[in-house]
C-alpha cells in the first residue's frame, strides 16, 4: 500500500505527522502516541518511528531523513468506508 505522510510544512527534525494519505484520501492524525529515533543496523542510517492514532486505528510510521515513509507492523491500516 502506497502512503504519504503530511507534516507541518514538510518533514524536518522535531516535526510530527499531521495526516496520512492513502488511495488519494487524507486521514488526519488524531494523536501521536509516542515517537522514537532509531538507527539502521546495516547502513547506520537514522530514522524516526511514530505511533499514531488515525481514523480510530493505531499505526506505526517509519520516517527516514529524506521524508520517505513506511507503514510498519502486522496490522495494516484499514480504510474507513
Amino acid at each position: 500500500m502506497i502512503i504519504k505522510v503530511r507534516f507541518y510544512s514538510g518533514y524536518k527534525g522535531q516535526e510530527t505527522p499531521r495526516a496520512i494519505v492513502v488511495a488519494s484520501r487524507e486521514y488526519p492524525v488524531e494523536k501521536v502516541i509516542w515517537r522514537k529515533r532509531g538507527q539502521e543496523k546495516d547502513s547506520r542510517g537514522s530514522y524516526e518511528l511514530f505511533r499514531c492514532r488515525v481514523a480510530g486505528q493505531e499505526v506505526t510510521l517509519k520516517v527516514s531523513p529524506s521524508g520517505e515513509c513506511q507503514l510498519l507492523g502486522r496490522h495494516h491500516f484499514v480504510l474507513p468506508s
